[in-house]
């Protein structure tokens, strides 16, 4: 990180670190194209908000472990593990949706990336994981929720948004836990995440799934709200099987 800031200024270019995370995410300033930046084509970095951070830190995956993001696209969580793996283990990145499968491909290659297996998997079909890996040591899940903690960046979520809605997405996020802590193995780490700050889809939603899944516990969540954070918000918990 230190060699591509010193890039950055000797092009021109002033960085500030980000107060979330100073080591590791910048902020640059107006007036730069992304793709004109020292080290782009090559791909030394990612262009995404600090809040992706939380739920890849809860994950902490290891070099030489068997790892899934199940809602991979566009990429960035996937690309944040694959980095921490060291392109050691076997890592998968999964989605049900053909564009974003297309826009995940990009930025794994752009990155060098070559390590990490794309598929295309609809979660809420039963045996739809079946080509998988019978056991994960840890699983990413970011699932489709209402998106509220990311306005800035969606203003069209907020008329998106209704009560029907949120009780839809809460359905659809209990029946991918489920779907998902069936391949976690024993000992093994599943961390649920969302971009939202509605209970409904975070703690209230994990307490319930957790009471009929006592073979779970919630072992650490963090909660980021945008005004003291400086992030997106964001939602993410370890839970250890």
């Amino acid at each position: 990180p230190a060699e591509w800031e010193g890039q950055l200024r000797r092009a021109g270019v002033e960085p500030t670190p980000h107060p979330y995370a100073p080591d590791e995410c910048w902020v640059i300033p107006p007036g730069w194209a992304v793709p004109d930046l020292p080290g782009y084509a090559e791909g030394v970095f990612t262009v995404q908000d600090p809040a992706t951070l939380a739920a890849v830190r809860l994950l902490d995956p290891q070099p030489g472990e068997t790892v899934w993001d199940a809602c991979a696209a566009p990429g960035g969580k996937a690309a944040l593990i694959a980095d921490r793996m060291d392109g050691r283990g076997r890592l998968f990145a999964t989605d049900r949706y053909d564009d974003r499968l297309e826009r995940l491909r990009d930025n794994l290659r752009r990155l060098q990336l070559a390590e990490v297996t794309v598929q295309k998997i609809d979660l809420r079909a039963p045996g739809e994981a079946a080509d998988l890996p019978a056991e994960f040591d840890r699983i990413l899940l970011d699932v489709p929720c209402s998106n509220t903690g990311v306005l800035r960046r969606k203003p069209d979520a907020r008329w998106r948004f209704s009560g029907d809605r949120l009780a839809d997405l809460v359905e659809l996020q209990g029946v991918l836990l489920d779907r998902c802590a069936s391949r976690l193995k024993k000992g093994g780490v599943l961390v649920y995440s969302t971009c939202s700050l509605e209970a409904d889809e975070n703690q209230s939603h994990l307490q319930r799934w957790l009471a009929r899944r006592p073979e779970f516990r919630l072992e650490r969540e963090v909660v980021l709200f945008p005004p003291r954070s400086r992030t997106d918000g964001a939602y993410a918990a370890r839970l250890v099987r």
